[in-house]
């Protein structure tokens, strides 16, 4: 249940937490293995996590993957909704959102999702958006036409802005990385940097490639292991977050996770 007591324009949930890479203040990264989806309890819906604060009504990062003609009733983002198709078509009532689509569906957006026959996995974000007067108008950017038409060219390849929010410090972009070339430094990193390669890989100590998932922390300096990551011998394309693990920033969630 929701606590309906407002505290500082948020809405404090407690629950039994299930948590995984809960530490915002530590590196956390994963390997995509399609071998450990879990299945959700709605029926036809399997999910790989990346990290998690709660059970059901959770602060989380996954990668959900919904069976072919899977349909889900309408319903209320309370926190909001964030997420990039990874293959097949994700539809609503505002259109067919094919693979490489990026989508950002505000706090108090409603939609009646849906699958066809080819199926759908989206890599998503929920419960981590702030109410700051952005309403409840989704956001959708084909990454390609977006790169086509805005793209800016860097020493490392090509970036395109996606979203930025000025009250929370939050900025996306997705980054195109030449094969073997060094991911530019960006000093809004120093207010966290998630990282999801959408293809390609990424090196560090580690490889991370397609659907790899890596998360710095807020710091006051950049990382020494992240002054040596770079795409793979293929490139990389990359989802990139900015700015948005800082105390402030996680603050200002709406929906603020808390144990029993």
């Amino acid at each position: 249940s929701i606590n309906q007591s407002i505290n500082q324009s948020s809405i404090i949930h407690k629950a039994a937490n299930m948590k995984i890479n809960a530490n915002f203040k530590a590196f956390a990264a994963v390997q995509f293995d399609a071998s450990k989806y879990i299945a959700s309890p709605a029926y036809g819906v399997n999910r790989f996590m990346l990290d998690r604060i709660g059970n059901e009504k959770a602060r989380a990062t996954t990668i959900v993957q919904y069976q072919p003609n899977s349909k889900f009733p309408e319903h209320e983002h309370i926190g909001g909704e964030e997420f990039l198709v990874l293959e097949g078509t994700f539809k609503d009532q505002f259109g067919a959102f094919p693979k490489g689509t990026y989508v950002r569906n505000p706090i108090h957006s409603k939609h009646a999702p849906w699958v066809d026959d080819d199926g759908c996995t989206i890599m998503v974000k929920l419960l981590q958006m702030a109410e700051t007067g952005e309403g409840t108008q989704p956001l959708h950017i084909d990454i390609e036409a977006g790169k086509t038409k805005d793209g800016m060219t860097t020493d490392s390849g090509t970036v395109l802005d996606m979203y930025h929010n000025d009250k929370t410090g939050e900025h996306v972009q997705m980054c195109w990385i030449a094969p073997n070339a060094y991911l530019a430094w960006d000093d809004r990193g120093l207010g966290g940097e998630e990282l999801f390669v959408f293809d390609g890989s990424l090196e560090m100590k580690e490889s991370y490639p397609k659907w790899g998932w890596l998360r710095f922390p807020a710091a006051k300096a950049m990382d020494d292991d992240r002054k040596i990551l770079k795409a793979g011998k293929d490139g990389a394309t990359v989802l990139r977050k900015m700015g948005h693990l800082t105390d402030d920033a996680l603050s200002m969630e709406k929906i603020q996770i808390t144990e029993d």
